[in-house]
């Protein structure tokens, strides 16, 4: 049975991510409102007469797409420029992880109206010089919520009881935060005050900041497989040098 055609219409998208196709196009991954990640091909953008569309199509984009196509990789038919990111050093490095997370982590067509909202907000937040680590367990978070795999910071996922700020608690990716000896010492342990914190997006504390990062490393580390991320493994270069 041979596959009916599909059209996408003027549709608000940002680039996630292009790498080069044959001689003159570009595979690109896209994030839209409507159709959640989509992956096109734009053809004929990097030959010398076409060159100009190059830019259009660099990370952090916001683009208007029209495509069609039959199967999962549809054609870029039409394509106007919305805006860029215009992302540069640490803020450049913290929107390449976004971006890399989606594509490692979102499912292809699967709609995330609220995800596109929120990297809307993150990529503006990042372009005019947010504090980046607020920005990114903001979006971390949601992002978990998107997948079907949200985090509780406010209840006892074994108990259902409310998380006190005097007690300790376990964390399991699977489960999520339970109740833990006072005395338990581990790096997956953490102060019930600080997961409230977290809960409410306040990162002021450098221990709130290091258990956020710590937590969703942790939460990420099933849906990413063995293979690191990339953008990760830039930040640590640039810290280290």
């Amino acid at each position: 049975m041979t596959e009916r055609p599909r059209r996408i219409s003027d549709e608000p998208a940002y680039v996630l991510h292009r790498r080069p196709y044959r001689e003159t196009s570009y595979l690109v991954d896209l994030l839209t409102p409507t159709f959640g990640r989509i992956g096109v091909v734009a053809r004929g953008v990097r030959g010398s007469a076409r060159s100009r569309f190059r830019s259009q199509f660099e990370p952090f984009s916001r683009l208007l797409v029209s495509c069609s196509g039959r199967g999962t990789m549809l054609t870029v038919t039409s394509v106007d420029a919305l805006g860029s990111g215009g992302l540069g050093g640490n803020a450049l490095l913290a929107g390449l992880y976004l971006n890399e997370l989606l594509v490692r982590v979102l499912r292809a067509d699967d709609a995330h109206p609220a995800l596109f909202a929120g990297y809307h907000e993150a990529i503006e937040r990042l372009v005019h010089g947010d504090d980046l680590e607020p920005v990114l367990r903001r979006f971390e978070k949601l992002v978990l919520k998107e997948s079907g795999y949200a985090l509780s910071f406010d209840i006892d996922a074994d108990t259902g009881e409310p998380i006190e700020s005097r007690r300790r608690y376990w964390f399991t990716p699977e489960l999520g935060f339970t109740a833990a000896e006072s005395a338990t010492t581990s790096r997956l342990v953490f102060d019930g005050e600080v997961l409230l914190a977290i809960g409410d997006d306040r990162y002021d504390d450098p221990i709130v900041r290091r258990a956020a990062k710590r937590i969703m490393r942790r939460a990420f580390a099933p849906h990413l497989g063995d293979r690191p991320l990339i953008s990760r493994t830039m930040f640590a270069r640039v810290r280290s040098s």
